[in-house]
């Protein structure tokens, strides 16, 4: 038992997490910038009492741990970890244990070498920072994407069954509920629109009592905050509610028939449905007490998780949408989404994009801009628009480097040269890129739409 216990204390001793950590707090770099290179000059002087700097061997081991702290932290902790061995040779050389050989090369070669493994360092945890950041965005997006795949295709499948029945469709209950989520923002509602939400749900999945709720952080975890909509006459959600425990242990829906639910505490709802944001973050959580037998199935339960991951996201980007569809009124909600996360990429780690501004001049204006409709990338959004009675099609293009724009470019001139026979002049098709990295993208869009 105690050589077991042993073998696991080593173990998490010396795991990958232990010895590099993904993220070291900022006091535990700088132990680490005072405590290896003191330690790595405690065993010299234990090994070597004569020759405490190791000039004597072939290799300037004492160099070790400042390049270790340099390739783990960078240039300027690798610097700060450096000093101690120049301590350790003023200390050394007062005592009289430095060989008159000893030469400035020692320390002018370990410096370089620490510098350049700083820089290494610097280089590579920026770019490693920006996969991330990408890695995180293209998830997030695929995740919005996926659910707004899945909406189209509930809506599709609930407009052949209940054409006559309904009053329009699920993706125009959508769009609704999201200009009344943009435009009641600016009130400072926690949830601006939550009581639509309970009417399209209600509409589109028969909830007949419900009451939507906000959660607030306590420390790990989430407790009940206060009732932000209420539809009929529902029963108040207990904070230990065997629903509500799973749901945000799952971050998913939780109902009364699922396998994982216990019957250790009872519960009066139905279902009990967090709001979750693409990006993980719980917004809030809706529980349902009643609604018809025949509706608690998977089409509706997975109706009800998808339309409120929906709302969620535009909970989030709501205030800053908000604030681009005043100077651009006509611009899409969409375009607008996309266009807020793109200028916090840009800001938060230098990742390029581009918008690329096409206004139709010239006698086939309409039919090429509907032509080219036709063949737009599947990745960048479009927003169409007139300036000045001629239309104008702007291209939100992300991670787009400049000679990513140009390639882009030269393929659309190339389709114009062999569809239309002429290229962006002779065709009458002015070009305004505007690039992110050197410019406000907003304030650039503006000036050029609004002439």
């Amino acid at each position: 038992m105690p050589r077991f216990t042993l073998t696991r204390f080593f173990k998490r001793l010396f795991a990958p997490e232990a010895i590099a950590p993904e993220q070291a707090a900022a006091r535990t770099q700088w132990l680490e910038v005072a405590i290896i290179p003191l330690a790595a000059i405690g065993l010299a002087w234990l090994a070597r009492p004569n020759d405490p700097m190791v000039a004597d061997g072939l290799f300037p081991w004492l160099w070790f741990a400042p390049v270790l702290i340099a390739l783990r932290y960078g240039v300027l902790p690798g610097l700060l970890g450096s000093l101690p061995v120049l301590g350790n040779w003023l200390l050394a050389n007062h005592l009289g244990l430095v060989a008159d050989q000893f030469s400035p090369e020692y320390f002018f070669g370990g410096g370089l070498l620490v510098l350049v493994c700083g820089e290494f360092s610097d280089v590579w945890r920026d770019r490693n920072l920006r996969m991330e950041e990408t890695y995180l965005y293209v998830t997030e997006r695929l995740s919005r994407l996926t659910k707004r795949h899945l909406l189209l295709n509930l809506s599709h499948d609930r407009l052949e069954q209940e054409m006559l029945a309904r009053p329009g469709s699920l993706r125009d209950a959508l769009a609704r509920l999201r200009s009344i989520t943009i435009e009641r923002s600016e009130n400072l509602v926690v949830m601006p629109g939550a009581m639509g939400l309970l009417e399209l749900l209600s509409q589109y999945v028969n909830i007949e009592s419900a009451v939507l709720y906000t959660l607030e952080p306590q420390g790990l975890s989430f407790v009940l905050g206060e009732q932000v909509a209420v539809l009929g006459e529902p029963e108040t959600l207990a904070p230990d509610d065997e629903l509500l425990r799973l749901a945000l242990e799952s971050n998913s829906l939780a109902h009364i028939a699922s396998r994982d639910l216990s019957l250790e505490r009872q519960t009066r709802q139905l279902v009990v449905a967090p709001l979750v944001a693409g990006n993980n973050t719980l917004i809030g959580v809706l529980a349902v007490t009643r609604m018809p037998f025949f509706s608690l199935n998977v089409e509706n339960l997975q109706m009800m998780s998808v339309i409120l991951a929906y709302y969620a996201d535009n909970i989030r980007h709501a205030p800053e949408v908000r604030q681009i569809q005043q100077r651009l009124p006509t611009l899409p909600a969409l375009f607008a989404e996309e266009l807020v996360r793109m200028i916090l990429m840009q800001k938060k780690v230098g990742i390029a994009s581009h918008i690329v501004v096409m206004t139709f001049g010239g006698s086939q204006r309409e039919e090429i801009r509907a032509e080219y409709l036709r063949v737009k990338r599947g990745l960048d959004l479009y927003w169409q628009t007139h300036v000045n009675g001629m239309p104008v099609i702007a291209v939100l293009m992300p991670f787009a480097s400049p000679s990513a724009k140009e390639g882009y470019l030269q393929r659309i001139e190339s389709w114009l040269i062999g569809r239309f026979g002429g290229n962006f002049e002779s065709l009458h098709i002015y070009l305004r890129a505007i690039d992110f990295a050197r410019e406000d993208p907003l304030d650039a869009l503006t000036e050029l739409i609004k002439g």
